[in-house]
Parts: C-alpha cells; sequence; structure tokens
C-alpha cells in the first residue's frame, strides 16, 4: 500500500485532516484561536502571533494529543504542531537539533541536571530516528514542530513522541514529576 501524498493545497490538508479524524473517531476543528493561550514561544517561530487551522485531537495509543497547522508570517507559511499530553508535569526544557542528526543535541533549561537526564541515550536515538528538529516540554505538554503534513506522516509524529514519552528515564518522572495543576 502506497502512503498518502503530501496534500499540495491548504483544501487539500482540510480534506485530509478531516478524513483522518474521522477514520480514527478523532475530533476535527477548522480553526482555533485560542489553541496558543499560554504556550511558550519557543515553540513556535518568532513573529507576531499566527493562526490555528485544521486541529486534530483526540487520544492515541492511550495519551491525548492535538496537531495542527500553525499559519504564520508572510504568505502565510504553515508548520506543523504536534503537541501530546504527558503524565506528570515536568520543567520547562527546549530541545533543538542544531545538527540535524549528526552529533548532539542543544537543550535549555532551568536545571542542567534535568535537561541531562531528560536527554539519556534512548530519547536521544529516539529524537534522531524521528528526525525531531525542534522539541518542547512545557508543564504537561510535549511540543514537536515540523514535519511532513501527509495523513501518514502526521501520525508517523504522534507514534513517535508516544514512544519519546514512554521511553523518558524513570529518574526523570521521579524527581521532577509533578501530577496535579
Amino acid at each position: 500500500m502506497r502512503a498518502p501524498r503530501t496534500p499540495r493545497t491548504a483544501s487539500d490538508r482540510t480534506a485530509a485532516r478531516k478524513a483522518l479524524a474521522a477514520e480514527h473517531g478523532w475530533t476535527y476543528t477548522a480553526r482555533d484561536t485560542r489553541a496558543l493561550r499560554g504556550w511558550p514561544r519557543t515553540a513556535l517561530p518568532p513573529g507576531p502571533l499566527g493562526s490555528v487551522v485544521d486541529e486534530v485531537s483526540g487520544v492515541h495509543r492511550g495519551r491525548a494529543f492535538r496537531l495542527f497547522d500553525y499559519l504564520y508570517g508572510p504568505g502565510p507559511n504553515a508548520l506543523v504542531v504536534h503537541a501530546l499530553e504527558l503524565p506528570a508535569r515536568l520543567p520547562y526544557a527546549y530541545v533543538q537539533d542544531r545538527e540535524g542528526g549528526a552529533h548532539d543535541l542543544y537543550a535549555e533549561a532551568a536545571d542542567r541536571s534535568f535537561a541531562l537526564a531528560l536527554l539519556d541515550d534512548g530519547v536521544r536515538a529516539d529524537i534522531r530516528r524521528a528526525g525531531i528538529a525542534d522539541l518542547v516540554v512545557d508543564g504537561t505538554l510535549l511540543i514537536s514542530t515540523g514535519g511532513d503534513t501527509a495523513p501518514g506522516a502526521v501520525l508517523e509524529r504522534l507514534d513517535a513522541l508516544v514512544d519519546l514519552v514512554g521511553r523518558i528515564p524513570d529518574e526523570v518522572w521521579s524527581q521532577w514529576g509533578r501530577t496535579g495543576a
């Protein structure tokens, strides 16, 4: 079976997202202007706040998620954003693969020991294997930006994020994880 092709136009992307949501019993929302309230700016491109379109939300492999296209800048440009709910609240961390998967990952966090524990060898390998270039841990969300808009590609990224959460070392959850609001 051939993988679905990347939708070429906005109307093709909309139709593909609606079909994806319907196929899995998820919710489709055309526009959600409040979707980014409270989000860390590092999870999005610099500049004026853009808009959220073609959002799909639901539960995948036991994890609540949202994915959407973020429209920003002149043109506008579109960026696929995935947000996966974490099992506990974690401190903020920003992880970027500056080398395109070559050597090491850049991590920014208030507590350096948290960033080091979070990026153990298994987590690093998962990030590289999935081709994740930008990742933000923000409270109860794991946010990933970038990737292909094809239905198969957004599902692959969603699977990779669920796998990544499962790979986070127990030490991270026991030492820095907090339950509740």
